[in-house]
């Protein structure tokens, strides 16, 4: 009889494990499915409100309104889902970058949506004019905003090197 039992609950721990990691692999998702998801949810409001957030900043900085920007613009971690304030040394980074390479003019090159926390707005900047390259084209290069949506609402975060990018439009 204690053999009966035994045997009983080994079968039933068995079943009980396997059931639980059946379910887990049902309810985790791919990140394909999650961003499948997430652009579904969108409204035609996160596009204008994500768009005008990227663009607004874009003007303030061609007017050289640095410091209004960085003032605007968040760091989030992915893992953590942690948004907050720009570092002062990326704050810094960011400022010598503006300087260095002023808006002069600026064309929204695309944007796309991915997930809660990883986004694109890609603008070609022109930071020199053809007059000032001397060599009748002017000098471009990109910059990226990474919007984010925590909490129900847009905020502005930059794009980096380590940040994941919508590859579809590389």
């Amino acid at each position: 009889m204690k053999k009966n039992a035994y045997i009983f609950l080994v079968v039933v721990s068995v079943c009980l494990v396997a059931m639980t990691s059946c379910k887990k692999k049902q309810t985790e998702q791919t990140r394909e499915d999650r961003i499948e998801e997430f652009r579904a949810n969108l409204t035609q409001n996160d596009t204008t409100e994500m768009l005008r957030l990227a663009d607004n900043a874009m003007e303030l900085l061609k007017g050289k309104k640095i410091d209004e920007v960085l003032g605007n613009l968040y760091e989030y971690n992915d893992s953590s889902e942690e948004l907050k304030p720009l570092s002062k040394a990326m704050s810094k980074r960011l400022e010598n970058r503006f300087k260095r390479f002023p808006v002069l003019d600026y064309k929204r090159d695309y944007f796309s949506f991915m997930l809660e926390g990883c986004n694109d707005v890609k603008y070609q900047v022109t930071f020199a004019t053809a007059e000032q390259t001397g060599n009748g084209e002017p000098a471009t290069t990109m910059f990226m905003f990474n919007p984010v949506k925590v909490g129900g609402e847009w905020k502005l975060c930059v794009k980096t090197a380590k940040d994941e990018v919508d590859e579809e439009h590389l």
